[in-house]
C-alpha cells in the first residue's frame, strides 16, 4: 500500500479508523486533502458546492482538464488512492469528532463549528484562512471553544479584495501541509496517549514580510 513507509508512525493503525470531515475543496481543502491523504490512511469525507474554474487551476490542486467539473469529484478522481467520499452540499448538522474548515466565507465556517461544538465527543476542528501571501491556522480543541468563537465574525466585515489575487499556488501548499502537521501531532499524542507533540492554538505565516508565528493562548 502507498502508505507502509508510515507503518511505524504512531498515527498509522489507529487511523484507518478514523474519520475526518473537509469542508471545502478549494485553496485550503483541495491543497490540505492532497497531503492528509498521503499521510493519513483515514476515511475522508468532502463536501463543496463548487465546481472548477479557470482561475482555480492556477492556486488549487486541479488541471485544465477538470474545468466545468464538481470539486469534490475532481479532487476525488486525482486522489483515487484514498478513501474519499464526497458530497456537494453540506447535509445539516452532519458532524464528526475531527473536522478541518477550508472555506472562503465565515458564514460556512461558523455553521460547520456549531455543528462540531454539539457534539460531546468532539476532538480538534481545524480552521484554515488564505489570502495571497498569508495563511492563518486555528486548532480548537476542548477548553479553547471560546477563544475561537471570538475569531469569528460576519463576511460583510472584511473587504473580498480583487478575486485575481486572492490566493497562490505556494502558499496554498504551505496551509495544506501544516494543516496535515497539526493533524498528525494530535493523532499522534492521542495514539501514543501522552502529550509529547506541540499542538499550538493559532499559527500565522505570511511570505512578505518573512515570517511565522505560534500561539498556545489566545494573547495575541
Amino acid at each position: 500500500m502507498y502508505e507502509d513507509r508510515f507503518k511505524d508512525a504512531p498515527w498509522y493503525e489507529g487511523c484507518k479508523n478514523e474519520e475526518i470531515l473537509v469542508g471545502g475543496a478549494g485553496g485550503i481543502g483541495s491543497n490540505a486533502l492532497y497531503y492528509l491523504a498521503k499521510t493519513i490512511p483515514a476515511v475522508y469525507y468532502l463536501f463543496d458546492p463548487d465546481v472548477v474554474n479557470s482561475h482555480n487551476i492556477g492556486t488549487q490542486f486541479f488541471n485544465p482538464e477538470d474545468q466545468g467539473k464538481s470539486k469534490v469529484y475532481a479532487l476525488r478522481n486525482r486522489l483515487s488512492f484514498a478513501n474519499i467520499k464526497v458530497f456537494s452540499s453540506y447535509i445539516k448538522n452532519s458532524s464528526l469528532p475531527i473536522e478541518i474548515a477550508g472555506f472562503d466565507n465565515m458564514e460556512a465556517r461558523k455553521e460547520m463549528f456549531g455543528n462540531w461544538l454539539k457534539l460531546e465527543n468532539r476532538e480538534i476542528f481545524i480552521d484554515g484562512r488564505l489570502s495571497a501571501n498569508v495563511y492563518q491556522v486555528f486548532v480548537v480543541i476542548k477548553g479553547r471553544e471560546e477563544w475561537y468563537e471570538k475569531t469569528l465574525f460576519d463576511d460583510n466585515v472584511v473587504d473580498d479584495g480583487p478575486c485575481t489575487f486572492k490566493q497562490t499556488a505556494y502558499v496554498g501548499g504551505l496551509i495544506g501541509a501544516r494543516i496535515t502537521h497539526v493533524l498528525v501531532n494530535y493523532l499522534s499524542n492521542k495514539y501514543m496517549k501522552e502529550d509529547v507533540f506541540n499542538l499550538p492554538y493559532f499559527i500565522e505565516e505570511a511570505t512578505e514580510p518573512f515570517q511565522i508565528k505560534t500561539h498556545y493562548d489566545n494573547n495575541f
